[in-house]
């Protein structure tokens, strides 16, 4: 009967200290502060802050537009420029024209060929599987936590994400805000030189911008891409942010 009793209030105990960790976990600190998952758009959610991308917000970007003006953001694909490590790009065109005179319209045309690695190599977008934080053992896929608390092994596919791909991230047409840092600086930021709440704010101020809302999308020039192609390997070495 004693015993019964004592194996009765261990696994009382057990239960409890199970319940307490479990409790204890939900509230735990990871190397970057709280948990931050569930997300805000509910557990499943893989689009973050795209979810902001609403028809609401769209109309509202329209009403913005007076010029008609395109700027091009992304960068041109090509040799000499900056890649971070080891990694290379290379374009070949097997043979030009790759194929035909096809038919009585005589149809010739050409294709590429592309080696190379996407990451740190041109203009790219990070999508939310790209960083995450490890939280557990080393090499323990269950405790490497992505967006949303997603894991290791809820992402981790050789033939790409299982689990929050870039596809899932909602296109983007919204008001766009370019802060210019260099121009409140005077001068290009430095290798690691962090832009702070105060230094945007004071860069809105100085260009008449009043607010920041959800939803918008903001720039931040720099002048590190100056380096571009001129310096590579400063380029390479870090950059401001």
């Amino acid at each position: 009967m004693k015993t019964s009793r004592m194996i009765a209030v261990a696994l009382v105990i057990a239960v409890l200290l199970g319940t307490t960790a479990s409790a204890a976990f939900a509230q735990a600190t990871t190397p970057i502060g709280p948990q931050w998952w569930p997300s805000r758009w509910g557990p499943g959610d893989e689009a973050g802050a795209s979810n902001l991308m609403t028809p609401e917000k769209v109309l509202e970007a329209v009403k913005l537009i007076t010029a008609g003006k395109v700027y091009r953001l992304g960068r041109v694909y090509e040799p000499g420029m900056p890649m971070r490590g080891l990694r290379n790009y290379k374009l070949v065109i097997p043979s030009f024209p790759t194929a035909g005179p096809f038919a009585k319209n005589r149809l010739i045309f050409n294709e590429e060929f592309v080696t190379g690695e996407i990451g740190q190599v041109g203009t790219q977008f990070d999508g939310l599987g790209h960083i995450g934080v490890l939280v557990g053992a080393d090499g323990d896929l269950n405790g490497m936590r992505f967006y949303n608390g997603f894991t290791g092994a809820d992402l981790v596919s050789a033939s790409g994400l299982k689990k929050l791909g870039v596809e899932k991230v909602k296109p983007f047409f919204t008001r766009g805000i370019l802060l210019d840092m260099a121009g409140y600086k005077g001068r290009m930021l430095n290798h690691g030189e962090e832009i702070t709440v105060a230094d945007v704010r004071a860069t809105m101020a100085k260009q008449g911008i009043a607010d920041i809302r959800p939803g918008d999308v903001v720039l931040f020039h720099t002048g590190w891409g100056s380096l571009w192609m001129k310096d590579n390997a400063k380029f390479d070495a870090g950059e401001p942010g």
